[in-house]
């Protein structure tokens, strides 16, 4: 259950779709000290279903049968945008298609040779400290799940980190939660197999873009942050 309320807290400022790119923005790098010895089989005390591993505050499901890395990614935020779920509401079986259109979207992309990535945040799994195997059990089961409806080869990262916090926000956000570059700089630098990423290909789709409707702009700004090119899920998967 993405923590849309926490979410929202953690914008300070909406921006529109269209907003132009900046140099700091698109450079915004973050520096990932990764190591083969630092990935766990365990997000703290929970422990992680087959395949899921840890590597700092990310849980991340590498390389799902028949994942081909590739230059071009197409990358999706999850809750909201390719499932429908509550905030309310946990369990791996509680959600559902956004768009009847996404299966066949999806292999059609996986077809076409581009690799499918899922960047999700999920602060409840930092938060939720007496039911953190709860809140992962239920985070990682609807991945899961969605994978196997969807019946496309998937790599996934979920920021388990929160974002500002403290008065005025004193305590810096997790560099890994969106809208923080992190998660797409690790899958770019070290779960990509060196390749490069042709970013005029590339592409996000995303729910969170700053609108009056919307929980906050985390994904807009992720893309922002990444240099990708932005997409609404309601315009992308009507087309």
């Amino acid at each position: 259950m993405e923590d849309i309320q926490n979410e929202k807290q953690d914008t300070e400022e909406s921006v529109s779709k269209k907003r132009k790119l900046s140099t700091s923005d698109v450079n915004s790098g973050v520096n990932i000290t990764f190591s083969v010895s630092d990935v766990k089989s365990t997000y703290k005390d929970a422990t992680l279903l087959p395949k899921w591993k840890a590597f700092q505050t990310v849980i991340f499901l590498e390389r799902d049968d028949g994942l081909q890395d590739s230059s071009k990614i197409a990358a999706f935020d999850f809750d909201g945008c390719l499932a429908k779920t509550a905030v309310n509401i946990t369990g791996p079986n509680a959600w559902s298609l956004m768009y009847p259109v996404i299966p066949d979207k999806l292999q059609s992309l996986y077809n076409n040779g581009y690799k499918l990535v899922i960047f999700t945040n999920e602060s409840n799994i930092e938060r939720w400290k007496n039911q953190r195997q709860k809140a992962v059990d239920s985070k990682i089961g609807r991945l899961n799940q969605f994978i196997e409806k969807v019946k496309v080869p998937i790599q996934v990262f979920i920021a388990c980190g929160t974002g500002k916090s403290g008065k005025a926000g004193t305590k810096e956000a997790d560099p890994f939660r969106k809208p923080k570059p992190g998660m797409w700089q690790l899958m770019e630098k070290h779960f990509n197999s060196g390749i490069t990423i042709d970013m005029n290909q590339s592409f996000y789709v995303g729910d969170a873009a700053g609108r009056k409707k919307d929980h906050g702009d985390a994904d807009i700004k992720f893309a922002e942050a990444n240099g990708l090119k932005f997409h609404l899920p309601e315009d992308y998967f009507a087309a």
